[in-house]
């Protein structure tokens, strides 16, 4: 079976990113090389027929690793000028706000970092299933209020938020 580029969620429902497939040095047998899209991101590698093995957990058989559809994955990115003085209480608010988006429906994951260039300046990146799910979903719920009065008071200016159509280009 052939696994190429791209978001994959996993049976248990953490999501992940495959880089590439690889072979082992000695044997040659082809590993999957992937990244998690959650806690410190770590890299794994796993042998190209186990990730691709259907599996039975909870009397359900289904894939161990599920692809995403491509055609909806959206990126969002936001650049976020914050206000120089309060750079670590920003990092501090953001630490906790993150489980606002988090669990939000359509959301895959997020990563926010800082620039080196330019002193309080992040760049958010946030992992959606459809366009909608970030200006409808979530923009429209009561999570984003809180959102809001959480980190939009952090802000100078306001930030720049687009959004993407994720498309590996490279496959």
């Amino acid at each position: 079976m052939k696994v190429s580029k791209g978001l994959y969620q996993h049976f248990k429902g953490a999501f992940y990113r495959v880089l590439d497939v690889a072979k082992h040095s000695e044997t040659e047998e082809e590993v999957v090389v992937y990244q998690a899209l959650y806690g410190d991101k770590g890299m794994w590698v796993r042998p190209l027929s186990m990730f691709t093995e259907a599996i039975t957990h909870d009397g359900e058989t289904r894939p161990r690793f599920a692809r995403l559809d491509q055609q909806t994955e959206v990126l969002e990115v936001a650049v976020l000028d914050v206000k120089p003085e309060l750079g670590n209480d920003f990092e501090a608010a953001f630490a906790q706000a993150q489980s606002i988006i988090a669990g939000m429906s359509g959301y895959i994951f997020h990563d926010l970092q800082k620039c080196l260039e330019t002193v309080n300046r992040y760049v958010l990146l946030v992992g959606w299933q459809r366009l909608e799910d970030h200006t409808e979903g979530f923009r429209g719920s009561d999570e984003y209020i809180l959102w809001k009065e959480q980190l939009h008071h952090f802000y100078d200016p306001f930030p720049l938020v687009e959004h993407y159509q994720t498309a590996n280009l490279s496959d």
